[in-house]
């Protein structure tokens, strides 16, 4: 009877650990300030906002160029396809800001990194049974963060890791996963922000 229950109990174990899949969340790497404190937030995000009504005297948003300053966090990518990486991120954060936040004399400016890149492995994610493990699914990571003029103090941070989804065609592309994030997270980074 011991046996069986014993059984049972890692039988259950390894049944949980096969359908759970695993975190890939990627750490802080330092391109946000070390001095700002963020918050753990949803779908692997940490942010940290100052008050909003500092925020609204923004009148000018400036967007520096995308950088990728983690050397080997990008898989096999050649320059090009990291460059388009940056290209999209750059291009997601302009269409969220455009040119202004408020009506202040003040000038934003926005620095983005993109920090981390597992591409998806598309023959393994064409049948549900190779899905199971998730072996075939990628992840990219970002860290983005504004300051009050070119110099001045940290007024808001944002960083996540976007996983494949499942029940998407992203894992269908090897840079599905990452594309979307950069896309989206432009939008999200902006929700820090009061609406004009």
């Amino acid at each position: 009877m011991t046996n069986n229950a014993a059984r049972t109990s890692i039988a259950i174990a390894l049944v949980a650990t096969l359908f759970a899949g695993c975190s890939n969340e990627v750490k802080r790497t330092g391109f946000i300030p070390k001095s700002v404190t963020m918050k753990s937030g949803e779908n692997q995000s940490h942010k940290w906002a100052a008050d909003s009504k500092k925020l609204a005297a923004f009148g000018k948003v400036v967007v520096w160029p995308t950088e990728t300053p983690a050397g080997n966090a990008y898989g096999d990518l050649d320059p090009e396809k990291l460059a388009t990486l940056r290209g999209l991120l750059e291009k997601s954060i302009k269409d969220a800001f455009g040119a202004s936040l408020g009506n202040g004399d003040r000038t934003l400016v926005i620095r983005s990194a993109l920090t981390a890149v597992k591409p998806n492995k598309p023959l393994l994610n064409v049948a549900p049974q190779s899905q199971i493990m998730k072996r075939g699914y990628g992840y990219a990571a970002c860290e983005i963060y504004a300051t009050d003029g070119d110099t001045g103090p940290v007024v808001a941070a944002f960083m996540q890791t976007t996983d494949t989804e499942r029940f998407s065609t992203e894992k269908l592309d090897a840079l599905g996963t990452a594309e979307r994030a950069c896309a989206e997270w432009g939008a999200e980074f902006r929700e820090l922000f009061p609406t004009k």
